[in-house]
């Protein structure tokens, strides 16, 4: 099931930040201390709960210089007014990292076509095996990037899609709930988009250390 999203490029209590640099695909853990930010690279051993249940899309614009704007409304609702040409359409939603990783609860948003690609192939496994999963949420890896190409001659750029795999389903964690930057924000206010567009035949580049662990694992790392 498509999550319903355009993939083309076009105040509050906040949650430390899961980024995904699309331009490498790698995944940066932001740690911030004494008002500095510091990325923290977790590609190679990146496992998380994503809180699917909580997942939200809508419209987002990463200012440079300034705290990202975003207009957002639950996945299933009608997609909210765009509130501006900058914004684009992207998603949000939690994770809890592993142990390994850092252990805490994340933010995890972005409005990159090649990441909305990964994370909407994601929710189509997790919408396949939820059912056999009753209140409990999936624990994902990355098991490899695909080269996104777009462009021509000295404007050709690429992305690279995000592969994720579902490892296990765990019960979810007790520090994993609804993002609290949601509260006060716009409701929705127009319909959502169905079509999604067209695969794109990137092949696949080498995989950053693919791992599957056992639910008993997965259980002990995130509790």
């Amino acid at each position: 099931m498509a999550l319903g999203l355009n993939y083309s490029s076009g105040g509050g209590d906040f949650l430390p930040i899961l980024k995904y640099d699309a331009r490498a695909g790698r995944f940066f853990r932001v740690d911030r201390a004494d008002g500095v930010s510091t990325p923290v690279d977790v590609t190679r051993n990146l496992k998380m709960v994503v809180d699917f249940e909580n997942l939200e899309i809508g419209w987002i614009h990463f200012a440079a210089g300034a705290a990202p704007s975003f207009t957002m409304a639950p996945f299933g609702a009608p997609l909210p007014a765009k509130p501006s040409p900058d914004h684009k359409q992207g998603l949000r939603v939690c994770v809890k990292l592993s142990a390994e990783c850092g252990g805490d609860v994340r933010e995890l948003a972005s409005a990159a076509g090649a990441f909305l690609r990964g994370m909407d192939d994601l929710h189509t496994a997790y919408e396949a095996g939820k059912t056999a999963n009753p209140g409990k949420l999936p624990v994902v890896v990355l098991s490899d990037t695909l080269p996104l190409e777009s462009g021509a001659g000295a404007k050709k750029s690429t992305n690279y899609q995000p592969v994720f795999a579902i490892a296990a389903w765990v019960a979810r964690p007790k520090d994993l709930g609804p993002n609290p930057r949601s509260n006060g924000e716009a409701p929705p206010a127009a319909p959502a988009p169905a079509a999604r567009p067209p695969a794109t035949g990137s092949t696949q580049v080498a995989p950053p250390a693919a791992r599957a662990p056992a639910m008993a694992a997965a259980e002990e790392d995130f509790g």
